[in-house]
């Protein structure tokens, strides 16, 4: 069965693999926050940083490109959605543009990060505020992201089952999505299970304490840069709409 490459980690050796998972979660959150309530003229200039980070780490884009294509068509609708709503085509594109960027910046992070590495890295950090209940968070964050690939894998196996059945799509597009759907829930429901299973055969236990990631100087960095990301962007925020 073919195998998607969007939101699976792939093993390589570039920077942001090498990144500490909680420096690389808390640089995506900082940017989608800001990236979301920016300007048009903020949002073009701050688009440019993943497209820079993907050139960086050499991203297949063209297998991203075609595997993204239903988020490029939500683009689309929000683009004529927006112009005929706003009338401005700047600021449709600027829609778009934020949505398909904070897609690519989310990519980045599961291209370069194994969801257990999050998990550890994120419950380590939390536990010293949270205590126990950090570590079944960040266990539950784990078993998501394990899941998603799953999701993915399982909807492209289906779609080339029926292909290679000579199914028609739209011969009869509300049947072939209900029957497509109603398979996907089952195959995923089924591979859920095995996972489980498999997690409860070593003893998988969600508030156990696990052994974190060290910080280099390059981590502490951008989490600083970040964060003082998110001060600017509310202090920006308050100031220009004092009711904020």
């Amino acid at each position: 069965m073919a195998q998607a490459l969007i939101f699976h980690y792939r093993t390589s050796d570039n920077f942001l693999v090498k990144m500490n998972p909680n420096a690389k979660l808390a640089a995506l959150l900082s940017y989608s926050i800001v990236m979301s309530s920016s300007q048009p003229a903020a949002v073009f200039i701050l688009a440019l940083i993943p497209l820079f980070i993907s050139f960086a780490i050499k991203l297949p884009a063209a297998r991203y490109i075609k595997e993204s294509a239903f988020f490029i068509v939500l683009a689309v609708i929000m683009f004529i959605s927006s112009l005929a709503s706003e009338g401005d085509i700047t600021k449709a594109a600027a829609s778009p543009v934020a949505f398909l960027s904070m897609v690519l910046a989310a990519i980045l992070l599961t291209d370069s990060t194994m969801p257990d590495d999050l998990s550890r890295s994120l419950g380590s950090a939390l536990s010293h505020v949270f205590g126990k209940a950090a570590y079944v968070l960040s266990a539950i964050i784990e078993i998501t992201l394990a899941m998603i690939p799953i999701i993915i894998d399982s909807a492209l196996g289906m779609v080339e089952a029926r292909k290679a059945r000579g199914e028609v799509f739209f011969s009869h597009p509300v049947h072939s999505i209900s029957q497509l759907s109603v398979s996907i829930l089952s195959d995923i429901l089924d591979k859920a299970e095995i996972y489980i299973d498999a997690l409860y055969s070593r003893g998988y236990d969600a508030s156990k304490r696990r052994s974190s990631f060290s910080y280099s100087f390059s981590d502490v960095v951008v989490i600083i840069l970040s964060i003082l990301l998110l001060i600017l962007k509310i202090f920006y925020e308050f100031h220009d709409n004092p009711s904020f």
